[in-house]
């Protein structure tokens, strides 16, 4: 069983799809462009149309209508990130075909290509279009009886920017899920099955997500939090493990090299339907 783990067709398929399962931030974007992907360097070209306008209609005029041209408003998802794990497999191990091994192994190269990736869709907030409250310099207050008050101040901004309702998300730090518990907004019961895929429950409208990948100003400990809310439209991620290869060496004792290869990019398509709110842990009141 352990052997057959190690057919590269069979790792790829498997590491990918563990990786999706531990994405946080993945979870929230749209996936729908994926499939293009063959290579580094992939351009996925992303055609929307722009803006209809409406004009006056009076059935007693006789000026020409007025003809709109449509114009393409095209974006561009640069494959432009790769990364890679490389390990040795005690050829012992696979001979006797250890429990867990290649399974472990596998967690654990899909937890760390996947963290890398929530990382980096962390770091969109300089992207997003709407800014509900505070700055990275002076992130508001957060406390138990204002988490709502603020969850609140995040709808209403997605709802005068129209963001469409379906899909609509928010991912925060444990310190706010904690904040909101202590609310009693997310009751924690049956929570195991949710918790493992990084989401808390729903609130106005929103599914809530919790990852310790929410990007921190310095120091992280005590930095501002941005608190990024979009729909799944918002923001387009393309991932893909494209290489897995398994070699014998002989230089360093009996070993087998396991080393898989993943590119991915993301692109923020929807910036006005994309909000940061930048918060500051605040310790409860005694």
């Amino acid at each position: 069983m352990a052997l057959e783990h190690l057919k590269p067709e069979i790792w790829s398929q498997n590491l990918l799809e563990r990786l999706n399962d531990k994405l946080v931030y993945g979870q929230v974007c749209t996936r729908e462009f994926e499939r293009e992907i063959e290579k580094y360097g992939d351009v996925i070209k992303i055609n929307e149309l722009g803006t209809i306008a409406v004009n006056d209609y009076s059935s007693t005029s006789t000026s020409a209508l007025t003809i709109q041209t449509l114009d393409d408003a095209q974006k561009l998802l640069k494959i432009d990130r790769a990364k890679y794990g490389a390990f040795w497999v005690d050829d012992q191990d696979l001979a006797s075909a250890t429990p867990g091994v290649m399974e472990n192994a596998i967690n654990q190269m899909a937890w760390s290509l996947a963290n890398e990736v929530d990382e980096h869709i962390a770091t969109l907030y300089s992207e997003a279009g709407i800014t509900v409250t505070g700055t990275s310099a002076a992130g508001t207050a957060l406390t138990s009886t204002n988490v709502l008050k603020y969850i609140s101040l995040i709808a209403q901004n997605h709802d005068e920017a129209n963001t469409p309702l379906e899909g609509r998300w928010i991912v925060v730090p444990p310190w706010f899920a904690h904040k909101l518990i202590m609310n009693k907004i997310v009751l924690d019961t049956n929570n195991t099955g949710i918790l493992g895929s990084g989401k808390l429950g729903n609130y106005y409208g929103f599914d809530i997500y919790v990852s310790n990948n929410v990007y921190h100003t310095t120091p992280a400990t005590d930095g501002e939090a941005a608190v990024l809310s979009g729909y799944k439209g918002s923001i387009a991620l393309a991932t893909q493990v494209l290489k897995t290869k398994v070699q014998d060496t002989v230089t360093v004792g009996f070993k087998t090299l396991v080393k898989s290869l993943m590119v991915y990019g993301t692109k923020v398509i929807r910036p006005n339907n994309l909000a940061v709110a930048w918060f500051d842990y605040t310790a409860e009141a005694s």
